[in-house]
């Protein structure tokens, strides 16, 4: 079973964004990603949004899973924003969204992506509270925690 909290480290968590619209958050995710990513290759920003214009990567609950492929990585590269007053990221539901998980997936394996981008589409829908959960942390290092907690709560 995926891990998602095992994709993370302090580096790979923005508990503030700054932006607030679309756009710059995903500048804001891309940019921390692939200085966190050897091989990524300064196109993610593009990519994503040209991901964005097939249809919102926003699965309601207030999460955004914003994705798509990349050469150069062998495995996935996952990073968590958050944003205490939300995004409108035209979700669903109608609401901003307030947690970002960024995934790329290799683009030869995409099938690793998919297994985490499942994981996270799986706790979003069991969790009832992942998105408060995770913004009332006030470190990084507690934002992961917050999820591995979430995590193991939505197994049992």
């Amino acid at each position: 079973m995926v891990k998602i909290h095992t994709f993370l480290d302090e580096g790979r968590v923005l508990a503030r964004l700054e932006s607030r619209d679309r756009g710059g958050v995903l500048r804001e995710l891309a940019e921390r990603l692939e200085a966190r990513t050897p091989g990524l290759d300064g196109t993610l920003l593009e990519r994503l949004l040209k991901r964005e214009e097939m249809g919102t990567t926003a699965i309601g609950k207030g999460v955004a899973v914003p994705h798509c492929r990349a050469k150069g990585i062998r495995t996935p590269a996952l990073l968590l924003g958050l944003s205490a007053d939300g995004v409108a990221f035209e979700a669903v539901d109608g609401k901003p969204s307030c947690v970002f998980f960024l995934l790329v997936s290799p683009e030869d394996n995409p099938g690793a992506g998919l297994r985490l981008l499942a994981a996270i589409a799986g706790l979003v829908r069991r969790s009832r509270s992942l998105s408060s959960k995770l913004l009332k942390a006030p470190t990084a290092a507690a934002v992961i925690e917050a999820l591995r907690a979430e995590e193991e709560k939505v197994r049992a």
